[in-house]
């Protein structure tokens, strides 16, 4: 499962997720969940100007399972909700917005050398995580977003094995007035893995990505990357990767630097940590319909921090920032260089009250700098969930 593991995911779901996960999954029979929350948001559109604020409601049921025992390991998260407002929100003329999520993978052993892994993931919400890959700065009513994903590794020797995978991933925007920015990505890769120790191996990758655009310019990347994981720690786990991006967009080539790092770490008894931080030429929110131009790079910072601490069984805290700059230059139609920098902060406390029932309350500050506007947002909520 190791090998699996350490095989680079094209389209992973989550830039959380680069890292190897610590210790050994457990596996768990079908867990069923139902959540209640209510809250209050101060900039219900994220404007600069008349802000207006409102109260909102969310509501939804979750399933999960977890077989890692079996040859074939599966594995699955499911959520059905939704997100009520009291007038109209996210820049649209609704007030109600979904709350769906799905996440599924797949390990099969083919032997002791081979493992064939499949991994799904796919959410339809107003406010995807920035570390899936979204763009939007601001929430945009409902949004699709899926990952598709498929890799096998083989060994070659006791250290040395080969792997190749391909990916199916994009984003889409239900609002007509946002559809400029609907795209999706195909993606293949092979690469070259040597396994230093138990816990570290190293890789060399090639990919080869083909950007689909709705509106705009399509583009083709061929990345080159090294790489080195560190698995299965008691306490900690890491993944980093650096390379090179060729670019083909509009009938220009462009090389840039890329960059992929992940840490987990338990820090001390009862707290736990995740880090992530990413660059590269992205092809996102580059078509701008108010100039009908397009600009051809991209430079995208994704960073992100979470933290969790058991205070005590009953009792425990979660605090985290996430923060996505983007840099746009070589506009077409006399477009001029631009940049939006959004910095999210978020702390939260869940009390046990009993073994199926807990409580949580929750504070997000969001502040947002670009494209001509600057806004800022706060969003408390508390709520319940039961489990069964």
């Amino acid at each position: 499962m190791l090998a699996g593991l350490l095989a680079p995911v094209a389209g992973a779901f989550s830039l959380y997720d680069a890292a190897p996960p610590i210790g050994v999954p457990e596996s768990h029979a079908v867990r069923y969940n139902a959540y209640l929350n209510a809250g209050y948001d101060d900039n219900l559109d994220c404007s600069d100007e008349n802000r207006e604020g409102g109260g909102f409601v969310r509501f939804g049921v979750g399933a999960s399972y977890a077989d890692y025992e079996s040859v074939t390991k599966l594995s699955y998260n499911a959520n059905l909700g939704g997100q009520l407002y009291d007038k109209n929100a996210n820049g649209t003329d609704e007030r109600l917005f979904s709350d769906i999520s799905l996440s599924a993978s797949m390990t099969h052993m083919m032997g002791a050398a081979g493992t064939v892994n499949t991994s799904f993931s796919l959410s339809y919400s107003p406010e995807p995580d920035y570390a899936n890959g979204i763009s939007a700065a601001r929430t945009q009513g409902d949004c699709l977003n899926w990952s598709l994903s498929n890799s096998f590794s083989q060994g070659i020797s006791e250290r040395w094995s080969w792997n190749a995978n391909v990916g199916f991933s994009g984003n889409i925007y239900t609002d007509s007035y946002y559809s400029h920015d609907n795209r999706m990505y195909l993606s293949a890769g092979l690469g070259l893995s040597y396994k230093a120790t138990e816990r570290t191996s190293y890789g060399l990758n090639a990919s080869y990505t083909y950007d689909f655009r709705e509106k705009g310019y399509d583009s083709e990347n061929i990345n080159v990357n090294a790489s080195v994981n560190h698995a299965l720690s008691p306490i900690s786990s890491c993944s980093l990767s650096l390379g090179t991006q060729v670019k083909f967009v509009h009938g220009t080539v462009e090389v840039y630097p890329t960059l992929t790092g992940t840490y987990r770490r338990e820090l001390a008894e009862g707290l736990s940590a995740s880090v992530y931080v990413s660059l590269d030429n992205e092809n996102v929110n580059t078509y701008r319909p108010f100039y009908g131009g397009n600009y051809l790079s991209d430079v995208t910072w994704r960073l992100g921090a979470n933290c969790t601490y058991a205070y005590t069984h009953r009792v425990s805290f979660n605090f985290g920032a996430t923060l996505m700059d983007s840099s746009y230059s070589d506009g077409t139609n006399g477009m001029a260089d631009t940049s939006r920098t959004t910095t999210t902060f978020n702390v939260g406390m869940s009390y046990v009250f009993t073994e199926t029932l807990t409580g949580n309350v929750n504070y997000q500050y969001t502040i947002s700098n670009g494209f001509g506007y600057d806004y800022y947002r706060n969003v408390v909520s508390a709520g319940v969930s039961y489990s069964f």
